[in-house]
């Protein structure tokens, strides 16, 4: 299994939210974050700060058997681009695990 972590702009949150579902996603998880990305020299500061402020964004968990990886990734690529600064990252983690707590069930059938 693997995890999905993308940062992208709010405002493509519903038509990513859209494509995941229709692919089939077996859920996952959003959280309102701020951030600051590379390369900070390009990023607009403050009126008279030498520090690139922080940027709104919203991060995506998405939990996933290893063979849904790149389907998923292609989608979020394809669905958050607008082609400028501040579009986003990806980031592919492994998971040891997963267990629901309602059934006990462990590892992929945890998911579903």
């Amino acid at each position: 299994m693997k995890m999905i972590k993308c940062y992208i702009r709010h405002e493509k949150l519903e038509a990513v939210r859209l494509k995941l579902f229709e692919l089939g996603v077996p859920g996952l998880s959003v959280i309102e974050i701020k951030g600051i990305g590379k390369p900070l020299s390009q990023l607009k500061s403050a009126p008279g700060s030498e520090t690139p402020q922080f940027h709104p964004g919203i991060e995506i968990s998405i939990v996933l058997e290893n063979e849904a990886v790149d389907e998923v990734v292609n989608v979020l690529v394809a669905t958050a681009q607008t082609g400028s600064f501040g579009d986003g990252k990806i980031f592919i983690l492994p998971v040891e695990n997963a267990i629901r707590i309602r059934t006990g069930e462990r590892g992929v059938d945890a998911l579903y």
